[in-house]
């Protein structure tokens, strides 16, 4: 009987932790980024690699060229967010780095004996109707964003998906600075360029392939 017990109990939880919202564990202040990832590379810069290697910007969702890119779902590595302003699709190569740094964060919170998290991607994708209408809302939001291109994702750096109760609880500042450091790991590679967002709470991401 105990054995029974004890396999509902596990199994209780595993299925509260997929499928119950996970709480703010701390900050969500954009100061829970220590200084060596407030990460500065400018629009410029993304929009340059972007243009160079992302697709023709669209003015209306059904003009996306899905055939050749990825479209990215929630899966073990990563939830992909509500997304009011963007739709879910990346180049193969935008699509791999999002996968690697999911990855990478998942392998380092098993190293460091942590619970495990899933990353959330909160922006990807925009189209001309996408940017004009949040501009609408956002007034700070880029008229020419690296997002039209598909090279470029959001990673919100103050909520994370907990995904085990197994393992150290980590608070908002801890699981923001162990993805930091993945993302420095991954742009010091030159595999992207990458904004510290404070408003938006966000890794502003561009893929340099």
């Amino acid at each position: 009987m105990l054995p029974i017990v004890l396999v509902a109990f596990c199994f209780g939880g595993y299925y509260l932790c997929l499928h119950l919202p996970s709480p703010h564990r701390g900050s969500t202040s954009a100061d829970i980024v220590h200084s060596e990832y407030r990460f500065g590379d400018v629009n410029k810069t993304h929009l340059s690699a972007a243009r160079k290697n992302g697709i023709k910007p669209v003015a209306e969702r059904e003009d996306i060229p899905t055939e050749g890119l990825i479209k990215i779902e929630s899966c073990k590595q990563y939830l992909v967010g509500y997304l009011a302003h963007s739709s879910p699709y990346l180049t193969p190569a935008a699509a791999e780095l999002l996968d690697e740094i999911a990855v990478r964060f998942q392998a380092a919170l098993k190293e460091q004996g942590f619970e495990k998290h899933r990353i959330i991607v909160t922006s990807v994708l925009r189209t001309g109707s996408d940017v004009k209408r949040l501009r609408e809302v956002n007034e700070n939001a880029s008229a020419n964003s690296a997002h039209q291109y598909a090279t470029t994702f959001d990673i919100t750096y103050v909520r994370f998906d907990r995904q085990s109760l197994f393992g150290k609880a980590a608070d908002n500042e801890k699981l923001a600075n162990i993805l930091g450091e993945t993302l420095k790991q991954l742009r010091n590679e030159g595999r992207c360029y990458i904004k510290y967002e404070t408003r938006q709470r966000c890794f502003h991401i561009t893929s340099r392939k």
